[in-house]
C-alpha cells in the first residue's frame, strides 16, 4: 500500500521531469542550429566581400599596369588623331582585359584631345550616351575608385545594362589627362557568380552600395521578415554586405522559439515544486509516526533524544551511529583476535602459559585450527642478510615482502593438505608449526612444504630464507622443546651457510680443544701489532677453526668479543698514532659485528679491515723512520754540497736507498726534488761568496761544486737571470 501511494505520487513528477529534459534537449539543439546558422553566414558574408573585393582589385590593378606600362596604351591616348594600327592593338588589350574577368560587361578609351571613343561605344563623343558620365569626371564631381550602381547604354539599339565603373586616367597620377581608361563591370556577372555560393532558397546576401542601392539585384527588404544575421563593410569598396536567412516555411519563427522555451520549461518546474509539496505533505503522515517511535524509545533506552534536528536527521542519525558502534566493535574484535593470537602464539611456545593438551587443542578450535590426531613440526624462517633487506627496501615494501612470505607458507601448507599457524617472532624472523594426519611419509610432505617455500622465494625474490626445523612433535612439551631446537638450528646458519634447511643432524659438533682459538687470537693479535704481512695467515687458521669446530653465532661472537678485547690491550701499549688508528678500526668491526650474516661475510670483512689497519700502521712507522733518514740526508747535502760527484745516485748507493724513493721522500718532505735544492744550495753560497770575497769565478765555482765554469755560469744565470761576473759588477756598481 505504501509503495503504490509513493509510486502513483510521485510518477508525474518523472513524466514532468522527462518533458522538461526534452525541451531542454530540443532548445539546446536549436540554440546550436542557431549558431551555426550565424557562423555560417558570417562566412558566407566573409567570403562575398572577399571575392568582390578580389576581383574588383584584380581589375584595377591591371587597368593601371597597363596605362603605366602598355606602350600600345600610352600611344592610343598620346595621339590626335585616327590610327589604325595604334587602335588595333588597343582592341586587342580590351579583349585580354574581358577573356582574363569575364565580369566586365564593357571597356571603352576616351581621348580628350580629339573626343574620340574607343572600344564598346559609339566613337562619336556628340553620339556617346555615357558623355555625361565622362563630364562628371572632368569636372572632378566624382573621386571614387568604383562607382555604385549605374546604368550603361553602348549604342542607341543595344539594351541598357546595370554596371559598377571603374574610371582610370591616362597617363596614371599627372596632372595633365589625356584621356579615361573606363571599364564596366556586370552585375548581372557578379549576381550569378556569387550566387554559386550559396543557396538562395534558404540564404540571402545583400551588396548596399554608398546610394542605399542592393548590387545583386534583389530588392530590400523594409518589412523586417528577412533575419539578417551577419554585417560586413568591404575595407576595398566601401559597401555593406548583409547576409541572413529569408523567412521561409517559419524558419524564423523557428529560431526565434528559444526563449518561448524558456519560459515554457520554468512553467514546468514551477508546477514540479508545488506537486511535489503538495504530495509530500500528503504522505508525511506514516514518517511522522515511524519518527515518534523511533524518538520514544530513544528516550525510553538512554533518557535522552532530540526532536529539534529534524525527521529524517533523526532517522539518519540514529542509523549512522549505530552502523558506526557495529563497525567499530567488528574492527575491534578482528584486531583483538588478531593481537591475542599472536600474543598466544609466544607465550605458549616460549611456556610463559601452563595449559593442557587438551586445552591448547580447544583453543586452536577458536583459531579454527583442526590438529586432532595430527603430528606437528616448528620450523624458524630468517630472512638472510636482513640489514641490507632492510636498506633496500623501504618500511612499506619490507612489509609487502613480508607478507608475500607468510602467505607463500599458508599456501603452501594448503596444497600440500597440511593445517598451518605462523606468526612473526622477531623483525626477521617468522615461526610457523605444520600439522600433518600421522602417516608413514609425514616427514617427507614436510620436507616438501618447507623446500618448497624456500625454492619459491629464491626464484621469485630478491631475498633468500634460512630455515631451522625442529623435531616431529605430538604434545605441547614437546612443541615447545621442537620450537627451542628450531631457533638453535638457526644458530649455526654462521658455518653452515645460508638459503637452506638446517636440521637437529646438522649442528653436531665434532670434539676441538678450545685452547687452539687463544693461541690463534694471541699469535693473529701480535701479527696485527707489528704490522706483519703473516696475519693473513692466522686469520684464516682463526676462521678455519671455526668453521671446523662448528661453533654456533652466539660463540661465535664472543670468540669475536674476545679476539677485540684481546687486540685492544696489544694496541693500547702503542704510541697515540696506533692508538687513534685503532679507535677507527674498532668502530668499523662494532658495524661489521651488526651486519655479519655468516662466516665467510665475517672473514670476509675482516680481513679487508685489517688489511686497512695493516696499511695506516705501516705508512705511519715507515713515516717515523723516514722523517729522520730524510733530514739526515738533508744535512749531509748542506755540508757536502761542494762535491761535484753528489747526486742521487751518490746519496742512494751512501744510505742505501732507492734513488726514486729517496726523490719522492725528499719532494714530500721539503716541497722540492733533490737537484732544484742542491742547485738552489751552491748558487748562495756562490753569491755570497761574490759578495763578501775577490776569489776568482773559476775558484768560486769549484768551491761550489762546479769543477767546469761553464755548467756554473749556466746554472747561476738560470737561477738569478744574470752572469756572475754580471752579478758581481752590478753590487760593485750599486757600492
Amino acid at each position: 500500500m505504501w509503495f503504490r501511494r509513493l509510486l502513483l505520487s510521485y510518477l508525474p513528477v518523472f513524466f514532468i521531469v522527462t518533458m522538461i529534459l526534452f525541451v531542454v534537449f530540443f532548445q539546446t539543439l536549436n540554440e546550436q542550429t542557431r549558431r551555426e546558422a550565424i557562423k555560417a553566414n558570417e562566412y558566407l558574408a566573409q567570403q562575398v566581400i572577399l571575392f568582390t573585393d578580389n576581383s574588383l582589385k584584380s581589375i584595377d590593378h591591371q587597368v593601371v599596369r597597363e596605362i603605366l606600362t602598355n606602350s600600345d596604351v600610352s600611344r592610343f591616348f598620346s595621339r590626335d588623331s585616327v590610327d589604325v594600327m595604334t587602335n588595333i592593338q588597343a582592341i586587342k588589350v580590351i579583349d585580354d582585359l574581358k577573356f582574363n574577368y569575364p565580369i566586365i560587361d564593357s571597356i571603352y578609351f576616351v581621348r580628350l584631345k580629339d573626343r574620340f571613343i574607343f572600344g564598346d561605344a559609339p566613337r562619336s563623343f556628340d553620339d556617346f550616351h555615357d558623355k555625361a558620365f565622362i563630364k562628371q569626371y572632368e569636372e572632378q564631381e566624382i573621386s571614387t575608385k568604383w562607382t555604385g550602381e549605374r546604368t550603361y547604354k553602348a549604342y542607341s539599339n543595344s539594351d541598357a545594362a546595370n554596371v559598377i565603373t571603374l574610371v582610370r586616367e591616362a597617363p596614371y597620377n599627372m596632372r595633365v589627362k589625356q584621356g579615361y581608361f573606363v571599364v564596366n563591370v556586370s552585375l548581372a556577372k557578379l549576381k550569378y557568380a556569387i550566387g554559386q555560393m550559396y543557396n538562395s532558397d534558404i540564404s540571402f546576401v545583400r551588396m548596399i552600395d554608398k546610394e542605399g542601392h542592393n548590387l545583386l539585384g534583389d530588392e530590400l527588404d523594409h518589412s523586417g521578415t528577412d533575419t539578417i544575421l551577419s554585417k560586413y563593410t568591404s575595407p576595398y569598396t566601401g559597401w555593406d554586405i548583409n547576409s541572413g536567412i529569408l523567412d521561409k516555411k517559419g524558419m524564423k519563427f523557428a529560431l526565434t522559439f528559444y526563449n518561448v522555451w524558456v519560459v515554457f520549461a520554468l512553467a514546468v518546474v514551477i508546477f514540479g515544486i508545488v506537486w511535489v509539496i503538495y504530495v509530500t505533505k500528503r504522505n508525511y503522515k506514516p514518517i511522522h509516526q515511524l519518527v515518534s517511535l523511533i524518538q520514544a524509545y530513544s528516550l525510553k533506552s538512554d533518557g535522552t533524544g532530540s526532536a529539534k534536528e529534524g525527521e529524517f536527521g533523526f532517522i539518519q542519525n540514529t542509523l549512522e551511529s549505530l552502523m558506526s558502534e557495529t563497525k567499530q566493535y567488528q574492527q575491534q574484535y578482528r584486531e583483538k583476535l588478531i593481537l591475542q593470537k599472536k600474543y598466544h602464539f609466544h607465550q605458549v611456545l616460549e611456556g610463559n602459559v601452563q595449559i593442557s593438551d587438551e586445552e591448547w587443542i580447544s583453543e586452536l578450535r577458536n583459531y579454527d585450527l583442526d590438529v586432532a590426531d595430527k603430528i606437528s613440526n616448528v620450523y624458524v624462517m630468517e630472512i638472510d642478510s636482513y640489514l641490507a633487506f632492510a636498506e633496500a627496501y623501504s618500511n612499506r615494501d619490507q612489509s609487502l615482502l613480508k607478507f608475500t612470505l607468510y602467505s607463500v607458507i599458508h599456501e603452501m601448507a594448503k596444497n600440500n593438505g597440511a593445517v598451518v599457524w605462523a606468526e612473526w617472532t622477531t623483525d626477521r624472523r617468522v615461526s610457523f608449526i605444520l600439522w600433518l594426519p600421522t602417516s608413514a611419509d609425514a616427514a617427507e610432505k614436510n620436507e616438501s612444504i618447507i623446500q618448497a617455500c624456500r625454492l619459491w622465494i629464491e626464484q621469485n625474490v630478491s631475498f633468500n630464507i634460512t630455515i631451522g626445523q625442529g623435531e616431529p612433535a605430538s604434545t605441547l612439551d614437546e612443541l615447545r622443546r621442537s620450537y627451542e631446537m628450531a631457533n638453535h638450528c638457526l644458530q649455526y646458519k654462521a658455518v653452515l651457510g645460508s638459503n637452506r634447511i638446517i636440521t637437529v643432524e646438522d649442528t653436531v659438533r665434532p670434539q676441538k680443544e678450545i685452547q687452539e682459538y687463544f693461541k690463534t687470537i694471541y699469535l693473529l693479535s701480535q701479527s696485527l701489532r707489528l704490522a706483519e704481512g703473516d696475519w693473513t695467515k692466522h686469520l684464516t687458521v682463526f676462521f678455519d677453526q671455526i668453521r671446523e669446530s662448528l661453533l654456533p653465532r652466539k660463540e661465535i661472537e664472543s670468540l669475536m668479543q674476545f679476539f677485540i678485547h684481546h687486540l685492544e690491550g696489544e694496541l693500547l701499549e702503542l704510541s697515540k698514532e696506533y692508538r687513534n688508528i685503532w679507535r677507527n678500526i674498532q668502530a668499523e668491526l662494532h658495524e661489521l659485528a651488526k651486519r655479519w650474516d655468516n662466516v665467510d661475510e665475517l672473514q670476509q670483512g675482516c680481513s679487508v679491515i685489517f688489511e686497512m689497519m695493516n696499511e695506516k700502521m705501516q705508512s705511519q712507522r715507515d713515516s717515523h723512520s723516514n722523517k729522520a733518514l730524510i733530514i739526515e740526508i738533508r744535512s749531509y747535502i748542506e755540508e757536502n754540497y761542494a762535491n761535484s760527484e753528489l747526486s742521487l745516485d751518490y746519496l742512494s748507493a751512501k744510505f742505501q736507498l732507492n734513488a726514486k724513493y729517496l726523490s719522492k721522500m725528499f719532494k714530500e718532505e721539503f716541497g722540492e726534488n733533490f737537484v732544484d735544492f742542491l742547485i738552489g744550495l751552491r748558487i748562495n753560497n756562490a753569491k755570497q761568496m761574490l759578495l763578501e770575497t775577490q776569489k776568482s769565478m773559476q775558484a768560486i765555482s769549484n768551491e761550489v761544486g762546479y769543477y767546469n765554469y761553464n755548467s756554473f755560469n749556466r746554472a747561476f744565470k738560470n737561477v738569478v737571470g744574470l752572469s756572475p761576473r754580471d752579478f758581481r759588477k752590478q753590487l760593485g756598481d750599486v757600492n
